[in-house]
Order: structure tokens, then sequence, then C-alpha cells
């Protein structure tokens, strides 16, 4: 069965057009107990920090708390679902690094947390090519800052006509 292939016209995103100062803001989302567990199954992080709620509630947290790779993970799915939303992303070659991640404060079941990325830097890579640098903040429902972070993308340039 063929189904029918929607398009929808989006402006394409080349280096070029991307400013210094533009900010995204993702949509909130709240982290299961079943987010926990899933990222646990999947990167075989199974610290008992995040999956055993009586050694937790001898640590300093009191309760399991999310792993901080998840937020992370979470967090870049948030933004990049943005611009996903907006945009023609077929010039975006990859993702290109990420450093000076800091996770500041737990994350728990039911926290709520909302991601925010600004560019912060660019710089050419190669003639068809150059580096976007984001700053990366995750804030949870109290507004408290949970986790920082700089990643970078590889995107192309605007195609010489």
């Amino acid at each position: 069965m063929d189904f029918p292939r929607i398009i929808m016209a989006r402006n394409p995103i080349y280096f070029e057009s991307i400013q210094i100062g533009e900010k995204i803001e993702g949509l909130p989302r709240t982290v299961t107990e079943t987010d926990i567990w899933t990222f646990a199954y999947l990167t075989a992080d199974f610290f008992p920090l995040h999956t055993d709620v009586e050694f937790a509630k001898k640590t300093i947290f009191g309760k399991p708390i999310a792993q901080g790779m998840l937020v992370l993970s979470i967090a870049l799915g948030m933004v990049d679902q943005v611009i996903l939303s907006n945009y023609d992303v077929s010039s975006v070659i990859a993702f290109f690094g990420i450093k000076d991640v800091r996770f500041l404060r737990p994350v728990f079941i039911g926290d709520t947390i909302a991601a925010s990325a600004e560019v912060v830097e660019k710089q050419d890579f190669d003639e068809k090519s150059g580096v976007v640098t984001y700053k990366l903040e995750v804030k949870n429902q109290r507004g408290e800052l949970v986790l920082t972070a700089l990643y970078s993308a590889l995107i192309r340039k605007t195609p010489s006509k």
C-alpha cells in the first residue's frame, strides 16, 4: 500500500543563515520511570542510584534519579524537534561534538524538564561547511538549572549557483 507523501515547505537551514544569539526553546517533557529503565536497557547503565529504590534511599538524593546522559539525550532531542518542525534540515551534515557537560542538579521521576539552546559560536570547517556551537541549558519545573553543555553541529554552507 502506498501512502501519500505530505511535503511541507520549510526554509533550508544553512551555515550562513544561522546567527549568533539565536535561541531555540524545546517543549517541556516529564521524565518517567519507564524512561529511566528503557535508557538502562539501551545503555547497560543499571547503576543502582537509578534503578534500585532501596539503594537510592541511602544516598544524598533519597530516591532514584535519572541518568545524566538520559537527561542530556532527552534535552538534545527536545531541541532537535523544534528544528525539525521548522526547517528543511537536509543541510545538517552531522552532530559534531559535545564538551563541558555539567550535571548540576538531579532529575527525579516526575520532574518536567525544558531545554533551550543558544548559538554561541560559528567557525568555518572547510569551503562547503561550518561548525555551529550551541550552549544547551536544561531547567526543571522549578526553573532550576539541572544541566549545561556546549554542543556542535556540522552544517553545509549555501550552495553556489
